[in-house]
């Protein structure tokens, strides 16, 4: 579907045609995030990012950042039903 781009004070809008918007649960006052892709541009509803793979995201780990740090979860107490 093809919309036009108008101009409202000193920006751009696009108006969202109703089934669209109804398709994708949007309501007026509604927040969307706004980003420059490759291939254009992405409306999306805040707080959502694309998934990435569990390897993804461990190459982004960097186990330095923990040293130390294990130390605290061996000293605390027991609470409820864990098994150690």
């Amino acid at each position: 579907m093809t919309v036009m781009v108008k101009r409202i004070g000193g920006s751009l809008a696009v108006v969202i045609p109703r089934t669209i918007a109804a398709d994708a649960g949007l309501t007026e006052g509604a927040p969307l995030d706004v980003s420059r892709t490759a291939a254009g541009i992405l409306f999306r509803p805040p707080g959502r990012r694309p998934r990435r793979s569990i390897a993804a995201l461990a190459k982004q780990v960097d186990p330095a950042s923990y040293a130390g740090r294990t130390a605290n979860l061996r000293s605390d107490p027991a609470v409820g039903r864990e098994v150690g």
